[in-house]
């Protein structure tokens, strides 16, 4: 028991001496700063920071990851240090990509299953590049196949339960602005996996799958799990929903190909394929039926649609949520973002809207508000101009210049008028 708590204290250390560590670690920057200049780009503002965006799912991620641990470690899933250099490498090859469906270790796991059988034995001139491709030749599919359905279900739960939103704007078929949300999340999973030499000593029973080693070590392995998919006229909470549906049914078809591998080996390749193929097919039919239908996240002529909230603002606090519409702002009926900050400049006080669900049922939502909370109430919205969209500064000093000109328009006319009564 001992020695087996000390390799689990190990373990630990080894997550930090992993290069894979650093590198998704990167790559969870590349791909949360790319969304933030997307942001701006067509808001003037973020939505998620990036550091909330990378802190945001470690609770979930942890969590999977016990699970994750208990699975590998109960079951014997060994990895040794040669494969672990392969997705290192395989791994590499997607970070380009820059896209969460692609940054996944599901993907890495079923690529490596099917480039395995195509590797060399050695015969290279060198002796330790030799030495890593006979590792290589001795991986246990079996072990690879527990990993790549464990990683699969566990991404179908995480997408389907604890996917976040970045709205966007783009242009419909016909030329108009309208808005969408990429629907995605990336988890940072630390799992706990077997490797071949180390202070613990098999017990009979355990690993179930047993390697043909007697000792092993435990390594803390991060895995990386993600997905993403573009919604126009979907919901984001539906689509999560329904895509993490689509991903949870290629998982138990990938476990039944795994399954079939222990009666027939080559099965486990077909495993594999059917992850890649079934997350692939996930997204691409999801999107392709979303495009057929209209953007639910377009200009109305009888309110503003909500594109997006951002977080902490008053608008959360009010839980008005993408896909709700704003007729009313402080009793004034409400068409364009201008005419929207100007009704809220109204009243200093609190802020009254009256919004339609969307279940098209209407509720009056107000909240107490403070300085400047006019022009920071945290509502995105279809620019007014399909050319431009103005940031918050922006807002506010078009509905300051009007009221400056409504206010010079009625001075000029008040003089107008009283020259005109001395004149008479």
């Amino acid at each position: 028991m001992g020695s087996v708590l000390l390799e689990a204290l190990t373990a630990v250390g080894r997550l930090f001496l992993h290069p894979l560590t650093y590198i998704f670690v990167l790559g969870l920057f590349l791909y949360h700063i790319k969304r933030v200049k997307r942001e701006r780009r067509h808001f003037h503002t973020k939505v998620h920071d990036v550091v909330s965006a990378l802190l945001s799912p470690v609770p979930k991620a942890l969590i999977a990851g016990f699970t994750a641990a208990v699975v590998f470690v109960v079951t014997g899933v060994e990895l040794s240090y040669a494969l672990l250099l392969l997705f290192t490498a395989v791994w590499l090859l997607q970070l380009p990509l820059r896209h969460a469906s692609w940054y996944s270790f599901t993907v890495t796991a079923a690529v490596t299953m099917l480039l395995l059988p195509f590797l060399p034995a050695g015969g290279t001139d060198s002796a330790w590049l030799n030495g890593m491709l006979a590792s290589l030749q001795e991986v246990n599919m079996l072990h690879l196949g527990v990993l790549l359905v464990t990683l699969m279900l566990l991404e179908a739960v995480l997408f389907r339960t604890a996917a976040s939103s970045s709205p966007l704007l783009q242009n419909s078929p016909r030329g108009k602005m309208v808005g969408a949300h990429t629907v995605s999340n990336l988890w940072l999973m630390p799992a706990v996996v077997l490797v071949p030499a180390g202070g613990a000593v098999s017990q009979g029973w355990w690993p179930l799958l047993d390697g043909g080693t007697g000792t092993f070590g435990f390594m803390l392995i991060p895995f990386l799990l993600g997905y993403q998919v573009k919604a126009q006229s979907s919901y984001p909470d539906v689509a999560s929903e329904r895509v993490g549906a689509r991903l949870f049914v290629t998982a138990l078809l990938a476990g039944a190909f795994f399954a079939a591998s222990f009666f027939m080996p080559v099965m486990i390749y077909a495993a594999a394929a059917v992850v890649l193929l079934g997350r692939a097919s996930a997204g691409w039919a999801f999107e392709a039926a979303d495009r057929r239908s209209v953007s639910i996240y377009t200009a109305r002529e009888n309110g503003l649609t909500v594109l997006g909230v951002l977080p902490g603002s008053t608008a959360e606090k009010l839980n008005i949520l993408p896909g709700e519409t704003i007729v009313k702002t402080n009793g004034v009926q409400v068409e364009t973002q201008a005419a929207f900050y100007e009704a809220l400049q109204q009243s200093s006080a609190y802020a009254k809207l009256e919004v339609v669900d969307r279940d098209g049922e209407k509720r009056i939502a107000q909240a107490s508000i403070y300085e400047n909370d006019h022009y920071l109430i945290g509502c995105l919205f279809i620019p007014d101009d399909e050319n431009t969209n103005l940031s918050l500064r922006g807002l506010r000093s078009l509905v300051v210049l009007r009221q400056d000109r409504r206010e010079t328009a009625g001075a000029d006319e008040e003089k107008e008028n009283t020259h005109e009564e001395k004149s008479s």
